[in-house]
């Protein structure tokens, strides 16, 4: 199986994935198409354009990404737990109020 020759805006973009997600990609250079292969007879180069990678994924810290990784655990556990916990309170309050008076 031979390996087919990557859109040059392609590869610079899963160089980009592949640095980001596993560290440092290796430094290979663009696969550059055969001349007798169909893609380069069929897809002139780009006219002069400057490759656009894609923009650094925000930095975030420990926390939030853990926050985010246990936001559903945290909302199901709310949703069965919240209106006992809010109701025994509240009985609790009204009945300390009360005994004030």
């Amino acid at each position: 199986m031979s390996k087919k020759a990557l859109d040059p805006g392609l590869a610079s973009i899963l160089e980009s994935i592949r640095a980001t997600v596993g560290g440092e990609a290796p430094a290979s250079p663009p696969a550059q198409p055969e001349a007798d292969s169909p893609a380069s007879v069929a897809a002139p180069p780009p006219a002069a354009a400057p490759a656009r990678r894609a923009p650094p994924p925000p930095q975030r810290t420990v926390e939030e990404f853990l926050a985010e990784l246990i936001r559903p655990q945290v909302d199901a556990w709310l949703a069965a737990h919240l209106p006992e916990i809010v109701q025994k309170l509240t009985a609790e309050e009204v009945a300390r109020l009360l005994d004030q008076k």
